[in-house]
């Protein structure tokens, strides 16, 4: 059964009148109406708050007990604004109808009402109500598709079918340079470049007959993010690249210096070969320098984090950077007395400051100014749009500028790469840049670049706030003659050669020393020897287990025993699944005998903890 167009729509009947409300409520539902009554205005007010959208007509009568028709009108508009009202009235003066009329009321009735004149202007208000109510649907979809026209990040041209402008949005605005008034004096051949360009996607669709609507988007920001995710990649991919040939060269460099120390501490001043093993010895130290970089650069290394002073730092490497530049060049600082503090490695940090320094002399061969800025800066999310891997929050800024040649766009781009330099051969690795890197980003920070051709560059490197204390405590070993000990030693580790050279060099300082090649040796060790043992010395990374895996495996069966962690290459995230508890020692490789036996006796003299046996 087809239902009448009049059946969902709601009148709202206002009389206190009973038999009329009843009779008026009678006729309206005989045509398909929902007629709701009430007896007074009060009544009629909560009935319509609790109406969706409000009645689609409201027949008020111009005499109710508690307020006047009139002054019911005026709350029901405030209710519902779409609400047609007709005025039932029994005073069939011509003032009663112009002042129902001019009270904002759309039609009037005067009693007694004949049925069939009731529902024709029941009918006419009825659609007059359908007919507002699609206008202010079709007034709010229009709002709505304008808000949305209005925010999108894409530029929108609405253009005819010879490409006239009719509208743009503010994003098309921006992009083409064009207030509104303008673009609509042009054509879309006008604000786009005639064969497109690499940096805009344009698309274009039929919106209506004659009618094709425009979407540019600008690309140059998803490009920029690209380029920055690629970036991410390389130097990530050649961070584990470089990480793993540096885990294996520490070994051998340990070996390597190792033996040429104990050669000179055992040979006589006048030895021939003296200078020979001295030259072995500087050799090796310098390798060790650079496979420092190494770690820096792909963020392997342990870091001796402690709440640092940025202003105290740059004061104190002052005077080496002013003989490191020389004399034709000008070294000013510029620090920010309420320079909030920094968790960082100081020597990482003075570490920074020499690669920035050196990389700004070398860029100004025939002198210049050198600045260093210090500042505390709140960076926003904008920045973090920019540059990638900087999370919005408190920074410290440390500004290097220098007054040197400048750079162009294309070396800026590759400038943190490692092995990456435009200095001849044999004047630079290409890892001093690529080490400031490593070291900012291990730290949480980032660094910034901005640099002109023959107007200098500067490096803007930001450090986050001091908000934790560090998870590591690396235990210092005093520079004094090597201790001795005669504690027992587990020592585990997989290269055959830097295990024997650490067993003899234990031995000769006093220790009984039990070797493991594995993991798996070490665990059979701890349960098969009767006696105690001191002191667990373990390689980070090594087959069958971890060190972090041993040394837990050791302390359930053994707990209160120390623990000396040792590597050439330590991923942070590594040490923190082990058994990082804020007293953890970690002695970096390449070492030599006396930073061992100083590392071993300092973690035997600890105080001793609640548990340890």
């Amino acid at each position: 059964m087809t239902s009448s167009p009049a059946e969902s729509l709601k009148v709202l009947v206002v009389d206190d009148d009973v038999q009329m409300l009843r009779s008026i409520a009678d006729i309206l539902s005989l045509r398909g109406y929902s007629a709701v009554i009430a007896g007074t205005g009060s009544e009629a007010i909560d009935i319509a708050r609790r109406m969706k959208f409000g009645p689609a007509v409201a027949l008020v009568d111009l005499q109710l007990p508690d307020m006047d028709g009139i002054e019911l009108v005026g709350r029901l508009r405030e209710i519902a604004a779409l609400t047609e009202v007709v005025i039932l009235t029994g005073n069939a003066s011509v003032d009663s109808a112009v002042r129902a009329l001019r009270e904002n009321s759309n039609d009037y009735l005067v009693k007694p009402v004949q049925p069939e004149h009731l529902i024709g202007t029941i009918e006419r208000a009825a659609e007059r109500w359908q007919r507002r109510r699609a206008e202010e649907a079709m007034r709010q979809s229009q709002d709505r598709l304008r808000l949305i026209f209005d925010h999108v990040s894409d530029a929108l041209y609405v253009a005819d079918d010879e490409g006239r402008i009719i509208d743009a949005n503010p994003a098309a605005c921006s992009l083409s340079g064009h207030s509104l008034e303008k673009i609509q004096t042009l054509t879309m051949a006008d604000v786009l470049p005639e064969n497109g360009t690499h940096l805009l996607d344009v698309r274009s669709s039929a919106f209506a007959p004659g009618v094709l609507v425009y979407t540019v988007r600008d690309l140059t920001r998803q490009r920029k993010l690209e380029d920055q995710l690629l970036q991410a990649q390389k130097m990530e991919a050649v961070g584990q690249l470089a990480g793993g040939v540096a885990h294996d060269f520490n070994n051998l460099l340990t070996v390597i210096m190792s033996y040429s120390s104990m050669l000179l501490a055992d040979g006589a001043p006048a030895d021939a070969n003296r200078g020979d093993i001295q030259a072995i010895s500087d050799a090796a130290a310098r390798a060790a320098a650079l496979t420092r970089q190494l770690l820096a650069f792909s963020r392997k290394q342990v870091l001796q984090l402690q709440a640092v002073d940025v202003n105290a730092v740059v004061t104190d490497v002052e005077k080496m950077l002013r003989r490191l530049i020389g004399e034709d060049i000008s070294l000013s600082t510029h620090l920010d007395p309420d320079l909030a503090l920094i968790n960082a490695d100081p020597g990482q940090l003075e570490q920074v400051l020499l690669n920035l320094a050196v990389n700004a002399r070398d860029a100004m061969p025939d002198g210049g100014a050198l600045t260093l800025t210090t500042d505390n800066a709140d960076l926003s999310e904008e920045h973090g749009d920019r540059h990638m891997g900087a999370a919005p929050g408190k920074y410290i800024m440390l500004a290097v500028t220098d007054t040197g040649t400048g750079m162009t766009r294309e070396v800026q781009q590759r400038l943190f790469e490692p092995f990456y330099t435009t200095k001849g051969a044999g004047k630079g690795t290409g890892l001093g840049l690529a080490t400031v890197h490593g070291i900012v980003k291990q730290l949480g920070g980032d660094v910034y670049v901005y640099s002109e051709l023959g107007h200098g560059t500067t490096f803007k490197v930001y450090f986050p706030h001091l908000v934790t204390t560090p998870d590591v405590v690396v235990v210092a070993a005093e520079q004094r003659e090597a201790p001795r000990g005669s504690e027992t030693i587990l020592l585990a580790e997989d290269d055959d050669a830097l295990r024997s050279l650490a067993a003899r060099v234990l031995g000769a300082f006093g220790y009984n020393v039990l070797v493991a090649r594995t993991g798996g040796d070490a665990l059979r060790i701890v349960a098969e020897h009767l006696g105690p043992i001191d002191l667990v010395a373990t390689d980070v990374v090594m087959p069958e287990m971890s060190g972090s895996q041993l040394v837990e495996k050791v302390l359930r069966a053994r707990p209160g025993i120390r623990v000396l962690f040792m590597s050439g290459y330590t991923d942070d995230e590594v040490m923190r699944r082990g058994v990082i508890d804020g007293q953890t020692a970690f002695l970096q490789k390449p070492f030599t005998p006396d930073m061992l036996a100083h590392k071993v006796r300092a973690v035997l003299d600890l105080p001793k903890v609640v548990g340890d046996l």
